[in-house]
């Protein structure tokens, strides 16, 4: 079967994930902007407000939580443990096909848009114009070379646009203590995820036939070397024979990154009203944040498994920086709006400079340094919900008012919308649905859904609508799935 195939692919492009296995288990709770935690998976923006101690994305949800210390109850804590992992996947599945094909027969049979003449390798000499019909061959030759810079045209194009495959792995442990001695509540939280990205770079073949007959005649194909124009070169040898070389500047850049965030959060009611309040929250962090960064030709690449052991080697270099997010919330009876600014300051942190030598294109060189940067941008994001009387059902949305980039470069900013039944009971368990939009970048929607067992486990997964063709097996463009377990006492 072929699903076994697609799984281990995939699996390849994760590959850096096992990094997660030596990562320290700390007091957690972050959300990397490409993955929402826990049941805010499902919910969106706020959950429900007796639903789960994890609903820390606001700074000043804690102390709205049920398990903060309203009424007489002088103290309560909460610790929780997650995991979450997910693939977005461009649907590029050629590349990895045709990476396999080269050194065969077949690297350009038809189908891959050659035919069974086919075309020579990339960076590979072959013969163009034959050995003692120089003259009277070449605008035969050049009309053959023009048709082999098609195709081969045709399988960069087909190979590196649109490649962009991501998995992304984090671990959770929410810590909140909420005490009237202490003045309000507070959260110890630590978030440790990795992200690996393989991207595709293109560089067009512009080549003119008309540019290069003219360069040959203007030298009556004397022997030497000769710019046909579109990276490609002829050379004729005094013998007569020639051969030509293919230089083009597609490739694959692959990046992971490291990224350990801590952070002591504080929230507490600063304004009430009859059933209306108002609550605050701060929350400085610390990020620690490591980075790798590779790019690789073409014609460098062997086979399919250079790339994916290029992210299994990967080296990390590592920067620290602070942050803070800022975050209001204010409750009814029956309702919640919040609004939280994170990266208050934008913290950046840079790549490893990439070696270039195999590049010889200045803007696709430029286009390299420049993408070597990763700002943690300033999102400002809106929330609302609202339960019945009883509070066992709700219905939440979130809106993120703006686009902020991962490390990988690519944009998010999420509309969700979730709505879920909260059970009492140990037995019968709580059940969420929803779904998400990325606004920016991929644009992809997710549809997601949520259980809650025995009050303590919530078990959340998120699919595309969106789906490709890998292997010739139809799969999703991504999915999302997190475990998490809480106790409250």
């Amino acid at each position: 079967m072929k699903l076994p195939r697609i799984i281990h692919r995939i699996s390849h492009i994760a590959a850096t994930g096992s990094l997660v296995i030596g990562m320290q288990v700390n007091p957690v709770l972050a959300e990397p902007v490409y993955h929402p935690s826990g049941p805010t998976l499902t919910f969106g923006g706020m959950t429900q407000r007796r639903q789960t101690v994890s609903d820390m994305g606001n700074p000043a949800q804690p102390a709205v939580s049920p398990f903060s210390t309203e009424g007489d109850t002088p103290a309560r804590y909460g610790v929780g443990l997650g995991l979450g992992l997910g693939i977005e996947y461009d649907g590029n599945d050629n590349f990895f096909k045709l990476l396999d094909r080269l050194g065969g027969d077949d690297a350009l049979a038809p189908g891959d848009g050659g035919d069974s003449g086919g075309g020579e390798e990339p960076g590979k000499p072959g013969p163009i114009i034959p050995p003692g019909s120089l003259d009277p061959e070449i605008e035969a030759a050049i009309a053959e070379l023009a048709r082999e810079a098609a195709i081969i045209a045709g399988v960069l194009l087909t190979a590196t646009t649109g490649l962009n495959a991501k998995a992304f792995v984090s671990a959770d442990i929410p810590l909140l203590i909420s005490n009237k001695a202490l003045g309000g509540s507070w959260t110890f939280n630590a978030n440790n995820s990795v992200i690996t990205n393989l991207r595709g770079l293109h560089e067009p073949i512009e080549f003119d036939a008309d540019a290069a007959l003219a360069a040959l005649k203007a030298k009556s194909t004397a022997p030497g070397t000769y710019d046909l124009t579109g990276g490609l070169s002829l050379t004729i040898n005094p013998d007569g024979s020639t051969t030509f070389k293919f230089e083009n500047n597609s490739g694959v850049i692959t990046r992971a990154a490291h990224i350990r965030e801590y952070s002591i959060g504080y929230s507490r009611r600063i304004w009430q009203k009859e059933d209306n309040r108002l609550y605050i929250g701060i929350k400085p962090k610390l990020f620690d944040v490591g980075l790798s960064n590779t790019v690789i030709p073409v014609a460098d690449i062997n086979k399919a498994k250079d790339i994916f052991d290029s992210l299994d080697g990967s080296s990390f270099e590592y920067s620290q920086e602070f942050s803070a997010d800022l975050g209001l919330v204010w409750t009814g009876k029956q309702f919640q709006v919040g609004v939280t600014a994170t990266n208050l300051n934008e913290p950046e942190f840079h790549y490893p400079a990439a070696d270039l030598s195999g590049f010889t294109n200045q803007f696709i060189i430029n286009a390299i340094r420049d993408s070597e940067r990763y700002t943690m941008e300033r999102q400002l994001k809106l929330e609302g919900g609202f339960i019945t009387q009883s509070g066992a059902w709700g219905i939440n949305v979130g809106y993120d008012v703006n686009a902020v980039p991962d490390p990988m470069n690519d944009d998010y900013q999420w509309l969700s919308i979730g709505a879920g039944y909260a059970s009492d009971s140990w037995w019968l368990p709580g059940a969420r649905v929803g779904a998400r939009k990325n606004l920016a970048g991929s644009q992809l929607t997710y549809i997601t859904a949520g259980l809650t067992l025995f009050n303590i486990v919530n078990l959340d997964l998120a699919t595309t609508t969106e789906t490709i063709e890998v292997d010739g097996t139809t799969v999703p463009r991504g999915f999302i799935g997190n475990i998490s377990a809480q106790i409250v006492f």
